[in-house]
């Protein structure tokens, strides 16, 4: 239901309309010049940080908590399915419906970029890290579904999830280390943990945007690793909470009593 209605809709319009309004000005502008593509994109990549997440969690999250709180879940078990099966086909459902609509999203994006000239290799690499994003935030939302009781109380979690993860980037956890004095590794460890800030430093290496966006701890983290070793690190933490979130959540719905 959260995949047909309006809020989805209006996430994918807005992915669309700011990605293709972002790309219009930069490939246009002669004051960025060559880097103009780069920039545009990863203004991109900022807007996706804070879109795809809600369009993964709201359907997510919902999914298995709304089934439960109506009794559906309960009459499904009852069937002579495998519980593992159900929880994978929920997962493969909602990551399909929403590599569609953002495939779809980002596809029209490429095709305007191509016209205007910017690298194919940069398009395709944004749209696979994208993904590994709305991956693993649906992992997370099936997870925190099958521990809450309602649909209300899911959402409310998955939003203040979100939001703890958007709100503690690279800035938010940098204010706590210039004020409580805690050690450089803290910052650059959060910053790859985090799914939202490695999504953020992945798509700016392999934009190659300049020290000026990645900001101070992408910029020593690449110094650190290289460029290559802060796309694969911050990639393996994407895939990582894919994963992780997605063996928690089954696990938590093998022993659920609905």
């Amino acid at each position: 239901d959260s995949l047909r209605g309006p809020w989805f809709l209006v996430s994918t319009a807005v992915l669309v309309g700011g990605g293709l309004a972002l790309l219009f000005v930069g490939t246009s502008s002669a004051i960025l010049g060559s880097r103009g593509f780069a920039r545009s994109l990863a203004g991109l990549v900022h807007l996706g940080l804070f879109v795809v997440p809600l369009m993964a969690l709201l359907p997510s999250t919902g999914s298995i908590a709304g089934d439960r709180e109506l009794g559906n879940m309960s009459y499904l078990l009852a069937q002579p399915l495998d519980r593992r099966t159900v929880y994978r086909s929920r997962w493969l459902g909602i990551s399909t419906a929403l590599g569609l609509a953002l495939l779809t999203a980002l596809g029209s994006i490429g095709l305007f970029a191509a016209l205007r000239g910017v690298p194919s290799t940069m398009v395709l690499a944004l749209a696979g890290l994208t993904l590994a994003l709305a991956a693993a935030f649906v992992s997370i939302g099936l997870a925190i579904s099958t521990a809450s009781r309602s649909r209300s109380r899911a959402t409310a979690l998955g939003l203040t999830v979100w939001f703890v993860l958007v709100a503690l980037g690279s800035l938010g956890v940098m204010t706590s280390f210039v004020r409580f004095g805690a050690p450089a590794w803290t910052l650059e460890a959060w910053a790859i943990l985090n799914p939202v800030e490695a999504y953020r430093l992945a798509a700016l290496a392999v934009l190659d945007s300049g020290p000026g966006l990645v900001g101070p701890v992408g910029s020593a983290l690449e110094a650190a690793m290289g460029r290559r070793g802060v796309v694969l690190a911050a990639t393996a933490s994407l895939v990582a909470w894919s994963g992780g979130a997605f063996w928690i959540g089954r696990r938590k719905f093998d022993r659920a009593d609905f």
